[in-house]
């Protein structure tokens, strides 16, 4: 500590306000310097003149004062008391009796309220659960699941998969999760569900929207015994015109191809002329090839 911070904390170390650290660092350094020293020692005198001075009101004050609070006093006494003063003089105190009884109503009712939600959540998922609250989603191998919430503090729900809750979440991870290893773990448990409409729908979007590879792989996996279905027949097309992986894209015309109808016949056309990977534009060729069609369009 050098002499400008001694000056700054003089007042708080006369006063004795400075903490412990601070305190051993002051006096250290005016045990070894003269004008901080001297600088204390006034400040410490004129602390005792002002503890010294016993300060007395003069007489004229005093007698103000005394009449101010007589003429306040009779205006008080001046004034008509109605019903309701006197219902608040027989009962003055009220509101202050009653802060107890709230108080221990609202205890109450948070007791309660603690109670119905630690219920709740070790049955099942309460219906849909946002993505931004699951933390973790695992499979426990007899039909059940679980699923981890962050919250202020984490929790756990446990359910069957076949509960609303626990599905909803499930889809929700598979659409719109952020964690590539939730969505697959969510594909994972849903992919003997795509016989629910609702299911499919959602391991669709993933097909089309997910990020990983990885995962639009493992939700392909799960549509193939829906490849005869329109709508995944559709998604597919789709996948084979835009998906970026050249794996996703060879998987998809094997599903297609399990059941080739002359539609695919345009799309498989379109990219052996389009497509840079020589592997699926082979693959397409073969295909054409066992459906006795043209590779390009003349």
């Amino acid at each position: 500590m050098n002499c400008d911070q001694v000056t700054e904390k003089v007042e708080l170390y006369v006063f004795g306000e400075l903490d412990f650290h601070d305190e051993e660092l002051f006096e250290a350094h005016v045990g070894g310097c003269e004008h901080c020293k001297a600088l204390v020692e006034e400040h410490r005198a004129i602390l005792r003149l002002m503890n010294e001075v016993e300060a007395e009101a003069p007489p004229l004050l005093l007698n103000q004062c005394r009449q101010g609070l007589k003429r306040t006093l009779a205006a008080e006494q001046a004034k008509p008391v109605g019903w309701l003063d006197r219902v608040r003089d027989l009962v003055p105190a009220w509101p202050v009796l009653l802060k107890p009884v709230f108080g221990c109503a609202m205890l109450a009712l948070a007791f309660y309220a603690g109670q119905q939600a630690e219920e709740r959540k070790s049955i099942s998922a309460a219906g849909f659960l946002p993505t931004s609250r699951i933390r973790t989603i695992q499979g426990t191998g007899n039909g059940m699941v679980q699923i981890v919430l962050e919250e202020p503090r984490q929790r756990m729900i446990e359910g069957a998969l076949s509960e609303s809750g626990i599905e909803q979440a499930l889809m929700a991870a598979a659409r719109q999760s952020p964690d590539p290893g939730m969505r697959l773990e969510s594909v994972d448990l849903l992919r003997n569900r795509c016989n629910r409409d609702d299911v499919r729908k959602a391991m669709l979007q993933t097909l089309e929207q997910a990020d990983s590879p990885t995962v639009r792989l493992r939700a392909l996996e799960a549509l193939r015994p829906h490849s005869n279905e329109i709508e995944v027949r559709q998604a597919l097309s789709r996948v084979l015109l835009k998906d970026t992986s050249p794996n996703v894209r060879v998987q998809a015309i094997d599903l297609l191809v399990d059941r080739p109808p002359a539609e695919i016949v345009g799309t498989l056309q379109e990219i052996i002329r389009r497509d840079e990977n020589d592997y699926v534009r082979a693959r397409c060729l073969r295909v054409l090839s066992q459906m006795r069609a043209s590779p390009g369009v003349f």
